[in-house]
This record gives structure tokens, sequence and C-alpha cells, in this order.
């Protein structure tokens, strides 16, 4: 079992909300320094991010304590299993749950971007559980991906997000992470398969709205995976985040501090980091937004890759991989759609609006281009 705190794995874990006990949470928020001799005594969940997030349940612990050190908090995010089937099936197939405990224990400490604490962190291999406590970042803004960001919040973002690849860049330590999958590993050549299966549902889904250009890539896309895959992580790797995105973000204007932070590290893999850069512009920010000032936060990241001391990665070598994951990208949305739960509105939603700008960055950067020879 992974987990986080010198004693953690003495504990067994609770999954679900109603197995968390105030004895529980006392120990472990014990074990974690917080709490000193304090004692939970009651607490209540509500669920959080309800449309939000599809591969976990979330829920704000609100705690009832006495004797608490000062500076304890009030409130954590619990982190937990989710109730559907198929997410716990896209994680064994792609290892979420091992990945973001990992992230926290082995990353988070060394990694430049404020993330959510992790107070207690574990996840069981035999059975794929896990549970994470979480800082509440409240009273921070969380991004909407539905609405797109703000040109401000793209740009922080942007910045943030060279920062991490900058630290990692080519680092022989992510090689020593067994749990760190390469992005054209076992796992990502899943998609393999999984990607042509659920092309006809995007068709359906996206109906004569479709340019006839981008179908025509995803048509090619489908087949191309596995090349494709191979041509991903011959680019130059750092840590990817897997899931950069404005639901993931958390905005607070005005803080000096941590006006940025950025949740959910459960899809981090080892490969070419302007996929996150990709899926990020063409993903959160409305497509008038992208198209206007799409050049110039290109440029930002570039300017602070290199600020920060990553060599020999021109503009131009960054602009080559960012319309090489504008068109391998594609592939995130079609599984999103393929899978979709249409009883979530705000996923309907959310994922249509993705779908939309993906398919309009394919047809602006004639992405198909980057596609192996038919």
């Amino acid at each position: 079992m992974l987990a986080l705190g010198p004693a953690m794995n003495k504990l067994e874990f609770p999954t679900t909300v109603e197995a968390m006990t105030p004895a529980w949470l006392t120990q472990v928020l014990r074990e974690d320094g917080v709490l000193g001799e304090g004692v939970v005594v009651a607490f209540s969940a509500e669920p959080l991010g309800v449309g939000v997030g599809f591969m976990s349940a979330l829920r704000r612990l609100t705690l009832q304590c006495e004797g608490a050190a000062e500076g304890m908090p009030g409130t954590l995010i619990a982190k937990l299993p989710p109730s559907d089937p198929g997410a716990r099936t896209i994680d064994e197939a792609f290892n979420f749950y091992e990945k973001e405990v990992g992230f926290y224990q082995q990353l988070a400490s060394t990694t430049p971007v404020r993330a959510p604490r992790a107070h207690y962190a574990a996840f069981d291999a035999a059975s794929r559980d896990f549970v994470l406590l979480l800082e509440d970042m409240a009273p921070s803004v969380i991004g909407d991906q539905l609405t797109g960001l703000s040109f401000a919040q793209a740009a922080m973002a942007v910045d943030a997000l060279a920062c991490v690849h900058a630290r990692w860049w080519g680092d022989p330590a992510l090689d020593q992470m067994d749990w760190l999958i390469p992005v054209n590993g076992v796992e990502f050549n899943r998609l393999c398969g999984i990607v042509p299966q659920c092309w006809p549902a995007v068709l359906d889904f996206v109906g004569a709205a479709m340019p006839p250009a981008a179908k025509a890539a995803g048509e090619r896309l489908a087949t191309a995976m596995s090349a494709m895959l191979d041509e991903a992580y011959a680019r130059p790797r750092t840590m990817a985040h897997g899931d950069y995105r404005a639901d993931n973000m958390f905005f607070r204007p005005g803080c000096e501090v941590a006006p940025f932070a950025v949740a959910d590290w459960q899809i981090i893999f080892k490969g070419n980091g302007i996929f996150d850069l990709a899926y990020l512009l063409t993903g959160s920010l409305d497509v008038e937004m992208r198209r206007a000032r799409e050049r110039e936060l290109l440029a930002l990241y570039h300017g602070r890759l290199v600020a920060e001391g990553v060599k020999g990665y021109s503009l131009e070598d960054c602009l080559d991989d960012y319309r090489f994951w504008v068109m391998l990208g594609l592939a995130w949305p079609v599984v999103a759609i393929g899978t979709l739960d249409t009883a979530n509105p705000r996923g309907v939603a959310l994922f249509r609006a993705w779908i939309e700008r993906a398919l309009a960055a394919i047809v602006d950067w004639k992405a198909w281009e980057m596609l192996p020879a038919a």
C-alpha cells in the first residue's frame, strides 16, 4: 500500500464518508501534526464538485474539534473512490488513483506550483481503493471550463505550467518511479482500441457541426494512435499533469502568497509536457479567446521555460510540439464523449464545448498535417 505519513501504512482507511469516524480523523490529523492533542468529536459532509469531477467522489468535511492546535483547518476535502463502475474501470486501465497518491508522496514537495496539501493519502493495490484528505482551498475561486478562462487566468495557468515542466524537464529521477507511466506505455496504448470505439459516438454527438476536415482527421487519428504515442514519447520529456483544465484550478485574486493552485494529479505521466499546454488552450478557452491570444500565451510559456533554465528548445520546437498535440489531444475528448454519463447535464454541456473547441483548433492549425502519412 502506498501511503503518506510516518505511520500511515499501519492504518486501515475508509473508502466512503459513511465509513469515516471522528476517531479515525483524530488519528490521521494528529499524525499529520495539525491537530495537536485535540480531538475530532464530530463532522458533517456535503457533496462537492457535482458535474465537475468524473473520476472520484468529493466531499467537504466540516470538523467539530475540541482542544485543537492553532491553525487547525475547520474543513477538509475528502477524495474517495467513485460509485460509478465505469470510472473504476478507467482507473484499472490508467492507474489514476495510485498516481495521485504517488504524486503527493514523492513529487508534490518539489513541484513548483501550489497544490492542495494532503493531510492523508493512501492507496491499496489489491482493491484499488484510495482516500485523500486534502486542504480545502476556499475561498479561492474554482475555474470554469464550460465558461472558459479569462486571459488573465489563462496567463497565470500557463506561467505556472512552464515552471512545473521546467522543474522536471529531462530529469532522470522520473524514470525511477515505476508508477509514473510513460505516454507510450501499455496504459496509454489502450487508447489505440478505445478511440476507434468512441469515434462513432462523437460523430453522433457533434452531428452536422463537425467540420469535414476535422472529421477526416479524427478518422485518421483513430488508426494512427500507436504511432502518434511513440512520436509523443520521442519528443522532449518532463512530468505532465495530464488533466490541466480550468475545473482543476483555483484562483485567489489579490492573494500574494498563493494566487493560483492546481488539483487532480491523478493523470500525471512521463512525456512531452506540451500536451498540458494544448489541453489547456484548446479545452479551457473559448474559441475566439484562443484565436485572439493563443500565440501570446505560447510565447509566454516558452519564455518562462527558458527563464527557468531549459536549454536547446526553441520557440519553433515548442510550436511544433503544440501543433502535434492539438491533433493527438483530440483523443481525450473523444474518449470522454464515448463514455459520457448523459444524466450529468453539466458534463454533457462541458464535453460539447470541449469537442467543439478541440475541432476548431485542429482546423485552425491544420493539425492533420502532423499525422503519419497514410
